[in-house]
C-alpha cells in the first residue's frame, strides 16, 4: 500500500467519523425530549471517545454550524439569490418543512435545536438583502433593514408552524399562504411611492 493510500484511507476514515457524529446529533435533536446533547453525550451514543468528538469539533459553536448545515442540506434550504426567486422557494421550504416535520418541530421546540436554526440567521439576512436590491434601491438604510427582517421572518420555519399550527392550514395551504404573502410584500414595495411619503423621506 502506497503513501497516498494511506492519506486517503485516513482521510476517508476521518470523514466518516465526522458524519457518524452529525448523524448522532441530528438524531438526539429529533428523537430526544429536550432535544440536548453535548459532546460527552455525542461520544457515548457514537461509540467513541470525547476527545474524538472534540477533535472534530473543537467548540460548541463548530458543532452547532456544522448541525446547521446538515439541517439546511436534510431540508433542502435555500435561500434566493433574486427577487424572482424568493415566491417559488418559500413554497419549496414550507413543503420540505411537511416532509421532514418532526424534525423540523424538534429544532423549533428544543434549546439545541434553536441554536442550532439561529446559525442561518446571518445566511438568511445576507441572502435577502442580495435579492431585495433593486427592489429596495431608494429606500434608506432603516427601511431595508426592516424589510429584510420581514423577509426573513416569513421565510422561517418558525413561520411555517404558525400558519399549520395557528393558522390551522394544512401543509398546501400554508405553502400557498407564504408564496401569497412573499408576492404581496413584493407588490408594496415596487408600488409607486405617494408625494406623501416621498417629503417624510426628505426629512
Amino acid at each position: 500500500m502506497t503513501p497516498r493510500d494511506h492519506l486517503t484511507l485516513r482521510d476517508s476514515h476521518t470523514a466518516q467519523t465526522r458524519d457518524r457524529i452529525l448523524e448522532v446529533a441530528m438524531e438526539m435533536l429529533s428523537n430526544s425530549p429536550d432535544g440536548a446533547f453535548s459532546h460527552e453525550s455525542i461520544a457515548k451514543i457514537a461509540g467513541m471517545g470525547a476527545r474524538t468528538v472534540y477533535r472534530h469539533f473543537p467548540d460548541r459553536a463548530r458543532l452547532l454550524q456544522a448541525l446547521w448545515i446538515r439541517l439546511r442540506d436534510v431540508t433542502n434550504t435555500k435561500f434566493p439569490a433574486r427577487e424572482e426567486d424568493i415566491s417559488p422557494f418559500i413554497a419549496t421550504a414550507f413543503r420540505e418543512f411537511d416532509e421532514h416535520q418532526s424534525l423540523v418541530r424538534a429544532v423549533l421546540t428544543s434549546s439545541a435545536g434553536t441554536e442550532v436554526r439561529e446559525r442561518g440567521g446571518g445566511e438568511g439576512r445576507a441572502a435577502f438583502a442580495r435579492s431585495l436590491t433593486g427592489a429596495l434601491s431608494e429606500s434608506t438604510p432603516l427601511e431595508r433593514a426592516r424589510v429584510t427582517a420581514v423577509f426573513v421572518a416569513v421565510y422561517s420555519a418558525p413561520f411555517w408552524q404558525l400558519l399549520r399550527d395557528r393558522g390551522g392550514l394544512s401543509g398546501p395551504q400554508a405553502q400557498e399562504a407564504g408564496a401569497w404573502v412573499v408576492r404581496v410584500l413584493l407588490e408594496a414595495l415596487h408600488a409607486p411611492k405617494s408625494p406623501k411619503s416621498k417629503r417624510s423621506k426628505k426629512k
